[in-house]
C-alpha cells in the first residue's frame, strides 16, 4: 500500500538526517542538538499507538527538555486523532498533515521552461527569500540552520531543487527521491508574486521529473487546514491518509 511505504520512507528519511535516534518507551527520540532551531529534528516518534497520552508527554518531556519546544510526531490517523484533543487541552498546537499522491494529469499546465531544474544554489537562495517572509524569519540563525538541514536531505537522498522562472525565482520546491519514491517538500512562493502560476510551474517540473525516471508514488504532504490542498489537488494529487504532528512552543514564537 502506498501509504505503509510513505511512512517507511518518511521514518527511514528522519533517522538517516539527524544526530541521535534513542529508542524510549513508547516512542523513537529523533535529536538534532546541532541545529536547535530546527523543530522537525528535534522531536519525539510516537512508536506504541495505544501509549497513554500522559506517559507520552513524560517521555516528550524527559527528551526535550533542554529544548525551547516540545514536538510529537504520530505516523497513525487513528491514533493522532485520539490524541489530538488530550494534547489541545494541555495547551500543544495540533497539525494534521494530508498525504497526497499523484495518480491522475494536472488539471493545469505551465509554459514550457517557466519551471524547470536549478541548481543547489540557486534553489537555497530561492527557499531562504521564502523562509525570510514567514514567522520565523526575523531569526537568521533559523533561516541557516534550515538550510543545514537541506543539505543534510542532500547527503541522505538524492535532492534536486526546482524553481519558476528559473533566471529569477518566485516560487521554488525540492525534490527528493529514493527506494522508488518521491517526496515534492519544500514548495514556497514569495508573498509579492503569488498568484501567477509560478508554484504550479515548479511543482509540476517536478512531478514530471519524478514520474519519466519510473517514480510511484509521487507524493507530498500538507496542512489538512490549510488551501494549498485545493492547488495540488488540480495538480493532479488525491489525499490517501492523514498523519499528525504537535508543537507546543514558547509564547510568541513562530513555526520554522
Amino acid at each position: 500500500m502506498s501509504l505503509e511505504r510513505i511512512v517507511e520512507y518518511l521514518r527511514r528519511s528522519e533517522e538517516a538526517i539527524v544526530d541521535d535516534v534513542h529508542p524510549l518507551r513508547h516512542s523513537t527520540a529523533l535529536l538534532t542538538p546541532s541545529l536547535p532551531l530546527v523543530w522537525q529534528l528535534n522531536a519525539v516518534r510516537v512508536e506504541q499507538l495505544d501509549a497513554p497520552a500522559d506517559e507520552l508527554l513524560a517521555v516528550v518531556e524527559d527528551a526535550l527538555g533542554k529544548a525551547s519546544h516540545r514536538k510529537l510526531v504520530v505516523h497513525d490517523e487513528k491514533a493522532g486523532a485520539r490524541l489530538a484533543p488530550l494534547l489541545a487541552n494541555e495547551g500543544w498546537n495540533v497539525y494534521r498533515l494530508l498525504v497526497m499522491v499523484h495518480d491522475r494529469p494536472s488539471e493545469r499546465s505551465a509554459a514550457p521552461g517557466v519551471g524547470t531544474e536549478v541548481d543547489r544554489a540557486t534553489g537555497g537562495r530561492a527557499l531562504a527569500a521564502f523562509r525570510r517572509e514567514q514567522p520565523f524569519g526575523w531569526q537568521p540563525e533559523a533561516v541557516q540552520q534550515l538550510h543545514s538541514m537541506d543539505e543534510r536531505y542532500g547527503r541522505a537522498l538524492r535532492a534536486r531543487d526546482f524553481a519558476a522562472p528559473p533566471d529569477d525565482p518566485a516560487a521554488a520546491c525540492r525534490l527528493y527521491t529514493a527506494d522508488g519514491l518521491a517526496q515534492v517538500d519544500e514548495v514556497g512562493t514569495l508573498e509579492r508574486r503569488r498568484g501567477r502560476g509560478y508554484a504550479t510551474a515548479a511543482v509540476l517540473a517536478a512531478v514530471e521529473t519524478a514520474l519519466a525516471e519510473g517514480c510511484d508514488p509521487v507524493f507530498l504532504l500538507t496542512d489538512a487546514a490549510d488551501w494549498p490542498q485545493q492547488l495540488y489537488g488540480r495538480l493532479g494529487f488525491s489525499p490517501i491518509g492523514l498523519l499528525y504532528e504537535f508543537l507546543k512552543l514558547p509564547l510568541g514564537s513562530g513555526r520554522p
